[in-house]
Order: C-alpha cells, then structure tokens, then sequence
C-alpha cells in the first residue's frame, strides 16, 4: 500500500502532471498511464480537473483509487456522473460509476488492471498471480481499503446496466 506521505508528493505534483497532459506537443511523455478527469462536483457544483492512473479496458476506461478513504473524488460516481476523460490528448464525455467491491465485474476489472503490469498489485498491497487471477479473499481485501470507477462513453447503453450486481465476494 502507498504510504500517505507518498500520496501527498504525488499530490503536489497534480497541477503540473494536469499541464502537461493537456499540452498538445508534450502529453504523450505522461499520456500512456495517466489521464485527467475534469468533473463538476455532485455537492459543491465547483468544477475540478485533476491526473489519475488508467486502464483503456475496450469497453470502458477503469480508474483504480487507492487508499479510497482518505480521497473524496470518487465519491461523486457513487451514483452515475458525468465527467470528461482527457486521454492520450483528446477528450471524451463519460459517465462514471462506482462498482460494487463484491461484484463480478469489480474483481475481473481490477484482475485485468493487475495483469496489466506487475508493479499496479503492489501499490494496493496484493500479491496477485496473473495465471490464477484475482481472488475472492484479494476482492474483499480490496473492497476494504480501495474504489473503482468505470467511465463509459456517455452514449453507451450499459451505462446503467448492472448486470452482474447479484454475484458479491463472500
């Protein structure tokens, strides 16, 4: 897991990361792992822009929170909203959504985000095997100490589908 002292140094690195992601030359040097969501506050109404690690998972673009308790951001989608994804230098209108940490979908999103690159397990403290997958003492685990949002192009019919809600890590 993160210590909070590295999560304040990343933090103050935000304004600068969000710059360079937004400049048309340059963004490229940071674009691959990291995007900025610009969102309206669902309680303030007070616009943010901010950097985040990304997953593009053909479908939708997964944000893992680590140490989710002590960020407020994602607290916006706990319930559908729009944000605007800048990513790889262009912009998307999206819908984000918080997953149930005892889904289906919130263990094969995270399991695909770990296999992605070794290093993503470690930040959350998770000792994952690629060729066994993510397990369901890892997704509780997970559950209690991590968030994850899906954003979805706003067009897209499943914004709203909860499919796999019934399937919860015992």
């Amino acid at each position: 897991m993160i210590e909070s002292r590295t999560l304040a140094a990343i933090d103050y690195m935000n304004p600068a990361l969000v710059r360079l992601l937004h400049m048309p030359v340059l963004h490229w040097l940071a674009s691959p792992g990291l995007m900025t969501i610009g969102l309206r506050g669902r309680r303030s109404g007070r616009f943010f822009r901010f950097p985040v690690g990304y997953h593009d998972q053909s479908d939708a673009v997964v944000v893992l929170v680590s140490d989710a308790k002590s960020r407020q951001w994602w607290r916006n989608f706990e319930s559908p909203w729009p944000a605007t994804l800048r990513i790889r230098g262009s912009a998307r209108d999206m819908i984000g959504k918080v997953l149930d940490s005892g889904s289906h979908e919130f263990a094969n999103r995270v399991g695909a985000a770990f296999a992605r690159a070794a290093f993503i397990p470690r930040i959350f403290g998770i000792e994952f095997n690629p060729a066994r997958g993510l397990s369901h003492e890892q997704a509780k685990t997970l559950g209690e100490t991590a968030a994850v949002v899906r954003f979805r192009a706003v067009d897209s019919r499943d914004n709203h589908d909860d499919r796999d809600d019934d399937w919860k890590v015992a």
